[in-house]
């Protein structure tokens, strides 16, 4: 039997099997996994069967910015986020009305009315969750472009920063001697009532800007999720 340059036949279409099912695969990043060993930001085949018990429960997003939520008992491959929500679609959803909706398999409400010019802005006048990348220092960005003192500390209060806030500009680069940190919520206060603000970091595994939106969304981070959207439509 005859091949291609020494190659048999029967290898060569095994080589082409193999080369066809790695270019199918595709890449699925962890939201959320409970009850499972698998950590946030862990990246996945789409094409390799997922086992899940009942009451274990995993989301993912995909490279296309699908979302997929997976309950158990489910045993099959997740196949590239087949059945799953658009994150577009999904913000619609979210957004409409400002009410409670149902994404990707799980409740989460409607953040408040908040446009930002950019999606990578950390909104310190509306509590909620800012999205970062990477290792990058957060832009703070109020609605309000009159100056200031922004006092920040975290939760507990251990220690406490201030920063001049420039009049007519709406946004502040976090001073270097704020020590912000992944997962930590922190209040900012101009002077009235403080407002809590969580950070969380996209991890590598995310890149793309529609995966990113995705990523956003199912943390919280609606109105950068939005402006991010903004800018791929």
């Amino acid at each position: 039997m005859s091949g291609v340059r020494g190659i048999p036949v029967l290898a060569l279409a095994a080589l082409i099997s193999g080369l066809a099912s790695a270019a199918m695969a595709a890449e699925l990043v962890v939201v959320e996994a409970r009850g499972l060993s698998l950590k946030q930001g862990e990246v996945i085949d789409d094409a390799k069967p997922i086992t899940l018990k009942d009451g274990q429960l995993l989301t993912l997003v995909a490279e296309n910015g699908t979302i997929l939520t997976l309950r158990g008992p489910y045993d099959q491959a997740p196949a590239g986020g087949s059945g799953g929500v658009d994150v577009a679609s999904a913000l619609g959803a979210l957004t409409t009305k400002n009410a409670q909706r149902n994404v990707a398999g799980v409740i989460r409400s409607a953040a408040e009315d908040v446009h930002l010019p950019s999606p990578w802005l950390v909104d310190v006048s509306h509590a909620g969750t800012a999205c970062l990348r990477g290792n990058e220092r957060p832009v703070f960005w109020r609605s309000s472009d009159a100056g200031g003192t922004l006092t920040l500390m975290p939760a507990d209060r251990s220690w406490r920063g201030q920063a001049q806030w420039p009049s007519g500009s709406p946004t502040l680069a976090a001073p270097s001697n704020f020590p912000l940190k992944d997962g930590r919520t922190y209040l900012a206060d101009f002077g009235s009532k403080p407002v809590a603000v969580t950070l969380t970091q996209l991890p590598p595994a995310v890149t793309n800007a529609r995966m990113q939106a995705a990523w956003m969304l199912e943390k919280g981070c609606v109105a950068q999720a939005e402006a991010l959207l903004k800018t791929i439509q």
